[in-house]
């Protein structure tokens, strides 16, 4: 059977799982599969900058190896989802990463930002699903992705307001540290 042939055998398979699963639902989780797929790839791109002898940030190069392989496992749950709806999986190429920090504030803050543009994505995600009544991706995306993207959000945050402290503001959270746990004599 030809590539043509096969497509068109795939295509008939998945219309027989195929229920209230609408078209432009599922572009949208194909664009979401991207966008999660990019994410991997700029997390990557960060943790082996921070990886470099020039760096030598062991805990950051974990941390944002963690972040990559975590979004590339969303994107593993997204198009197992598709498969399981009926969907048609269409991975695109991905762009290179760019980066545009030069301290790792400024990499934590593209972090959040990332982040955020998942957010809004997964949202409109959401809302989509809303729109054409389809309550199994509602529940999908409220149970593996909503929560975790405002813990994302608010770690990172945290992350930046204690590395701002650490460049200006050292005394402070040390002085914070020190106190933590300690009651008023």
């Amino acid at each position: 059977m030809n590539f043509a042939g096969r497509l068109q055998f795939r295509r008939l398979l998945c219309l027989i799982v195929r229920q209230n699963f609408n078209r432009e639902c599922e572009n949208a989780i194909n664009a979401q599969i991207q966008l999660e797929l990019k994410s991997s790839y700029d997390y990557l791109a960060m943790a082996y900058h921070f990886d470099r002898s020039d760096m030598a940030l062991p805990g950051i190069y974990g941390f944002f190896k963690a972040a990559s392989d975590e979004e590339r496992e969303h994107a593993a749950k997204f198009m197992e989802y598709m498969n399981k709806r009926g969907g048609t999986i269409l991975l695109q190429d991905l762009p290179a990463p760019k980066f545009k920090f030069t301290t790792l504030k400024a990499a934590l803050e593209e972090a959040l930002d990332m982040e955020k543009t998942v957010n809004e994505s997964l949202l409109a995600l959401h809302a989509l699903a809303s729109k054409h009544i389809d309550p199994q991706l509602c529940d999908f995306l409220e149970t593996h992705f909503l929560a975790e993207q405002v813990d994302a959000q608010k770690q990172l945050a945290d992350y930046i307001r204690q590395i701002e402290r650490c460049e200006k503001e050292l005394g402070v959270h040390i002085f914070d540290k020190d106190i933590k746990g300690k009651e008023m004599h």
